[in-house]
């Protein structure tokens, strides 16, 4: 049997008639439909409204639109996937406002749908979803009240018992009036399971929750989470430990997915070609980018020598980036590992741009313009505070590192850089990051212990007291990421590589 989309008589919104224009198609509620009626006229112009969001799926756009202050949004059907997606399932427009009339008829505030429907372009047919704006509304954030917290979950909670479970929330989708009530924007994707499990239940929560060390059950969660558990029946005991499994998979998932962003466009990767040939993937960079971007493309017109030649390709070290040229494959490698150590958390030289092309890569970053770790150990200028400070950031980034999963096995003071006005320490060198499980421990060891190597040849500055502190910082960042250690097999693992080390380079 060969499945059907939705038919075209099938009206997604109550109350409504049918858009009159000429190259658009839809319905649109019967209240607005005079007022919106140069809107659909335009299409797909879009007088008087300003784009706030563009990407690869949507574009959406606000403004006013005679007496209707309005949100616009514009769905993408170039591919080939999205055109079998909308054909089978009926176009996202459409199936978004039937969701936020399903959501409104549970009690759940949404949005309110104006419009729906699709025009047609050059380039094809593109839906399209109409919404009225949320007066005085503020993005959801965790730093807000606790009493606006509780109001969240105990909306998630209201939804979850009635088996919606939208599939796309978090914080950007959500945004508070002024009365501090959350209001749903964005239900293009929403799961009916009915009496849904712990499993699905926790999942949501966590991905709500994802901006969070520790997902749902972060201390800053908790007014949300107390108020779900409260606002039904009880839910098993074992519900806690569901939680923290789905904050641990869904931030072992999330890596490997912002790692691919490196590779394709989206808003922080732009995509371009030169006249050369070469492929360009740009970091989109707040401050400077444009300069810095342009400073990469005059580089490679004419490279300068190289600071320095290893087995591996060439490095350039000028006034405001550092060059490495590899071989295509192991420079895409190590520009993804940048942004895997980006989701991470982990303080690294800030990615700028990879240039590919005729079998050569060349990855650029900004220059950190400090001494390296093992310089500024030898020159014996840090202080004992410096020596604590720098322990104590050193255990954070590399505890960090490990619990999502990431390793490096070219881990030495060389390739550390710390700021001295923070304090905070940089990884400078990536060739050696690699990504497994966060629940393999394997190559923990060798990483600890490569750093207990390198501290023992410094002459141990700030003796045992630096270790502790290195340790604790390291433990209570796994411990806030959900990633406890079996302590003992590590450190003893890490000494083992440590005496092997010290013996290879005797």
């Amino acid at each position: 049997m060969v499945p059907q989309g939705s038919a075209t008589s099938n009206d997604p919104m109550p109350q409504s008639a049918a858009i009159t224009a000429a190259r658009c198609r839809g319905s649109v509620s019967s209240a607005a439909s005079t007022t919106l009626q140069p809107l659909f006229d335009a299409l797909p112009d879009t007088p008087g409204l300003a784009t706030i969001k563009q990407s690869t799926v949507r574009t959406v756009l606000c403004g006013r639109v005679g007496n209707i202050d309005l949100h616009l949004k514009i769905y993408r059907a170039v591919t080939l996937s999205d055109q079998a997606r909308d054909r089978l399932r009926g176009d996202r427009g459409s199936r978004e406002a039937r969701n936020l009339t399903a959501a409104s008829s549970l009690g759940l505030q949404t949005v309110e749908p104006l419009a729906c429907g699709a025009y047609e372009t050059d380039q094809g047919r593109r839906s399209f979803l109409v919404t009225r704006t949320v007066a005085a509304a503020s993005p959801f954030s965790f730093a807000m009240p606790p009493t606006v917290l509780a109001a969240v979950g105990r909306m998630l909670r209201k939804a979850h018992d009635r088996g919606f479970l939208p599939a796309d929330l978090h914080g950007d989708n959500l945004v508070i009036d002024a009365a501090g009530s959350p209001w749903l924007l964005d239900l293009s994707s929403v799961q009916r399971a009915g009496d849904p499990d712990l499993t699905s239940r926790a999942a949501s929560l966590a991905f709500l929750c994802q901006t969070l060390d520790g997902g749902p059950v972060n201390k800053q969660a908790q007014p949300l989470l107390a108020s779900y558990l409260a606002a039904g029946n009880p839910l098993p005991e074992q519900f806690g430990i569901k939680l923290a499994q789905a904050a641990r998979q869904l931030r072992h998932r999330q890596l490997g997915q912002f790692g691919r962003r490196a590779q394709r466009p989206c808003k922080h990767t732009v995509l371009e070609r030169d006249r050369r040939k070469r492929r360009w993937h740009l970091h989109q960079i707040e401050d400077r980018g444009d300069a810095l971007h342009a400073a990469c493309r005059a580089f490679l017109e004419a490279p300068p020598e190289p600071t320095k030649c290893g087995r591996r390709g060439a490095v350039w070290l000028l006034d405001d980036l550092a060059v490495k040229e590899r071989q295509q494959g192991a420079a895409r490698k190590l520009f993804e590992a940048m942004y895997w150590l980006r989701f991470a958390g982990v303080p690294q030289a800030e990615p700028v741009a990879l240039a590919t092309g005729h079998g050569k890569g060349h990855i650029f970053a900004r220059r950190v313009h400090t001494a390296n770790l093992a310089e500024e150990l030898a020159s014996g200028t840090l202080s004992s505070s410096d020596i604590s400070t720098a322990a104590t950031q050193l255990g954070r980034a590399v505890g960090r590192l490990h619990a999502h999963g990431l390793r490096n096995r070219d881990m030495k003071f060389e390739n550390i850089v710390r700021e001295p006005a923070t304090g905070r320490i940089c990884m400078v060198d990536l060739d050696g990051v690699r990504r497994k499980k966060p629940s393999d421990a394997r190559g923990q060891g060798m990483d600890l212990g490569r750093l207990l190597a390198a501290f023992r040849a410094a002459g141990s500055p700030g003796g045992t007291a630096a270790i502790l502190t290195f340790v604790r910082s390291y433990l209570r960042a796994r411990k806030q990421l959900l990633q406890p250690t079996h302590q003992r097999r590590l450190w003893q693992m890490a000494e083992q590589r440590a005496r092997q080390w010290a013996t290879a380079h005797s």
